[in-house]
């Protein structure tokens, strides 16, 4: 459950204004950032937002001054992620 969710994130990484939610029912929403809902069982959210993610790892600038992901990162990034979610519990 927590790839999938985290394989979704590295997709949508550097959707302005967006977020990836985890819901407990194994779930996985893109919504806009801050949005909620009554009742919702979120067991983990991660903002896809440029700023965010700017001063990551697996993130650089190409030479246009671009925010782009370093393909090559992905498995460490899940892999971190996937620890730092497993902490949340």
């Amino acid at each position: 459950m927590i790839k999938k969710y985290l394989n979704e994130v590295w997709e949508d990484l550097l959707w302005q204004g967006m977020e990836a939610v985890l819901y407990g029912d194994g779930d996985i929403w893109v919504r806009q950032q801050n949005s909620t809902f009554l009742d919702e069982d979120v067991i983990y959210k991660l903002p896809l937002t440029p700023e965010y993610w700017s001063d990551s790892y697996f993130m650089y600038k190409n030479e246009d001054g671009d925010l782009m992901k370093d393909e090559s990162m992905k498995e460490g990034f899940i892999e971190d992620m996937t620890r730092q979610i497993k902490e949340g519990y």
